[in-house]
């Protein structure tokens, strides 16, 4: 990965935008950001001659040398920092208590600048006296502000020095660059590098190495990680990386983390080409802008993130659609993981797949989506239509974080997964939302429906072994066709069959129940959705001594004939059966998807009668 990464940003460093990345300053405000304003002191021959209000220009970033703080506390290395305005304005009911937040806040500002002056005073003091400009600034800087800053907001505050900015003097670059690398080389008065070695990234000769490298926690800064003994002489063997080839990582690092990573869930990732046989450097140049490109264009909610794999962005699809981007020499590399303040927690690193793969997984994503649409999409009350996309974002809902990144592995290496893994993590999800179907009527059914066009997306791109291509018909729910049409799921499981068979003839009891309890008493005889050989023995009594009850009483809807013909599918495949070979995870899932697809069916029924009886009405 971190060859892909020194490779991404070699290129990545020569386009416009991107350079800000490579410098050891940033900028001061965001690029979207209007109307920002520095306040510009001015020392000429070592004494505060001037302060002015002027308006900020994005492109004098090489100037004022901003540099982002780690943290609140934390103290600037240069005097270009934020001061946060509070106006004190013109209501006489609070002018006093706005006046006192604002000296503290000039007070805190004012502190931190000379915190910043006496973190290298060696150099500061050949400029000017530092402890003599904070005591001259203090009464100036306050009439200023409330003169000149009208606005509530985070002004820049910068020196210039003899009619020169800051970095226009060559010692304030100095300082800068000490801070943004000395890291990488130095850490408690001791040197981590070596002179002429050879360069890990490169792989080239080079007069000097570091060896604290830590780019994207590739690190090397703690003693466990040194394996050549813990003398900082030797560290740098561990990872040895030449000066220039740090300044290109962390640059690309920089840009990856502002701009160009993703993210869903509590989990970011970004994807980059590896130029296995590209070597046409203008040709990677290209392939690297049409990512910067994609970035810049991408808005949550266009067709193609909804199209993506992972909803949050639709490289995936740029990929797969562009010539340049799918060609076999390039492959691609994707890296998940957490960010905690400045710590990277690696989830996983997926390397060398191939453009080939993600037309694979993009295809399947589509006709799974469009196969199980009719029951997998949301419509509310009001009309609105809600889809479901088979997403990594909606998957990882139904699966152990751990589970969920050996399931992201099978899906672009096509690794075998266990089918009886999935469904027991399904269940798991499917269980709670039957017990909490109280507080949340529609998490249950949605629950089962999307789980099991999960389970057929999985099964598509083959994670549980090969697959017999079908020629599928539209989706039937009528419980026979739709075991029919779902052979791969069913096949050779007759106690599967058997309770899929069973749940779609309760869902006839419980549909009964509620149209006239307003309620499913029943479901408390169903074990939790624990449904092995056993318990489907001890509900079908129960079920056929109920269901009578209501068909004498007529309160069935007219479904006893087909309840007794579910009943009897149930009795011919669960016959087939015996206790040693049913594994109770699939009967339980396949239970809850018969109750499901059952009440699928009726409402759908009920959709057409509606619609049938309204075109009657239309028609008299």
């Amino acid at each position: 990965m971190i060859k892909t990464i020194y490779q991404f940003g070699e290129q990545l460093q020569k386009i416009g935008p991107m350079k800000r990345y490579f410098q050891a300053y940033g900028s001061a405000y965001s690029d979207r950001s209007e109307n920002e304003q520095v306040i510009v002191v001015d020392i000429k021959k070592g004494e505060l001659e001037n302060i002015s209000l002027q308006t900020y220009r994005k492109t004098w970033n090489d100037k004022y040398l901003f540099r982002e703080l780690a943290s609140a506390r934390s103290t600037s290395i240069l005097p270009t920092l934020h001061f946060y305005n509070l106006p004190i304005g013109n209501n006489p009911k609070t002018s006093a208590k706005n006046r006192k937040d604002l000296d503290n806040s000039i007070d805190k500002f004012l502190d931190k600048l000379n915190r910043c002056l006496q973190s290298d005073p060696k150099v500061y003091n050949t400029f000017f006296n530092t402890s003599l400009l904070i005591e001259q600034l203090r009464p100036r800087f306050e009439d200023f502000v409330i003169e000149k800053c009208s606005e509530k907001k985070n002004y820049l505050f910068t020196l210039k020095i003899d009619d020169c900015w800051l970095g226009e003097i060559e010692e304030m670059r100095r300082i800068l660059d000490v801070a943004a690398y000395d890291k990488y080389f130095r850490s408690k008065g001791q040197d981590y590098k070596a002179a002429n070695k050879i360069c890990a990234v490169t792989y080239k000769p080079v007069s000097e190495v570091w060896g604290r490298v830590d780019t994207l926690g590739f690190t090397v800064n703690d003693l466990p990680f040194s394996r050549n003994g813990f003398e900082p002489k030797n560290s740098y063997k561990m990872f040895p990386v030449s000066p220039e080839a740090v300044k290109i990582l962390e640059g690309t690092q920089r840009a990856l983390e502002d701009g160009l990573s993703f993210g869903f869930q509590n989990l970011k990732f970004f994807v980059l080409p590896r130029f296995i046989a590209v070597e046409d450097l203008h040709l990677r140049e290209e392939i690297v802008e049409v990512f910067v490109q994609n970035k810049k264009n991408n808005r949550i909610g266009t067709t193609g993130q909804i199209n993506s794999i992972f909803y949050s962005e639709g490289i995936f699809n740029r990929i797969i659609e562009e010539e340049k981007l799918s060609q076999n020499s390039i492959y691609y590399d994707i890296f998940f993981y957490e960010q905690k303040q400045a710590q990277f927690s690696i989830k996983i690193h997926i390397s060398d797949v191939l453009p080939s793969r993600f037309n694979l997984i993009l295809n399947q994503k589509k006709i799974i989506e469009t196969y199980y649409e009719p029951i997998t999409k949301v419509t509310t009350k009001k009309g609105e239509v809600y889809q479901f996309s088979l997403t990594l974002y909606e998957i990882k809902k139904f699966l152990p974080e751990t589970f969920f990144f050996q399931i992201m592995e099978a899906i672009f290496y096509k690794n075998p997964v266990k089918a009886n893994q999935v469904l027991s993590a399904f269940m798991q999800i499917i269980v709670s939302a039957f017990k909490n179907q109280q507080e949340e009527a529609n998490k249950f059914p949605q629950t089962v429906k999307r789980t099991f066009a999960i389970y057929q997306y999985f099964q598509s791109l083959e994670l549980f072994g090969k697959m017999d291509e079908t020629e599928k018909k539209p989706l039937n729910l009528v419980a026979e066709d739709f075991v029919e049409q779902h052979s791969n799921f069913f096949q050779n499981k007759p106690l599967s069959e058997a309770a899929f068979f069973l749940g779609s003839a309760t869902e006839i009891l419980l549909n009964a129940q509620e149209g006239h309890l307003k309620s499913r008493p029943f479901t408390h005889k169903l074990n939790n959705l624990s449904i092995g050989y056993r318990e489907m023995m001890e509900i079908m009594p129960k079920l056929l001594a109920k269901t009578d009850e209501y068909h004498k009483a007529d309160k069935l809807y007219g479904e006893y004939e087909r309840f007794i013909q579910l009943a009897a599918k149930f009795d011919k495949a669960f016959a087939k059966g015996s206790e040693k070979s049913c594994n109770k995870v699939e009967t339980s899932y396949a239970f809850s998807l018969g109750l499901i697809i059952q009440r699928e069916f009726f409402l759908e029924r009920k959709k057409e009668r509606s619609a049938l009886k309204k075109l009657r009405e239309s028609n008299q």
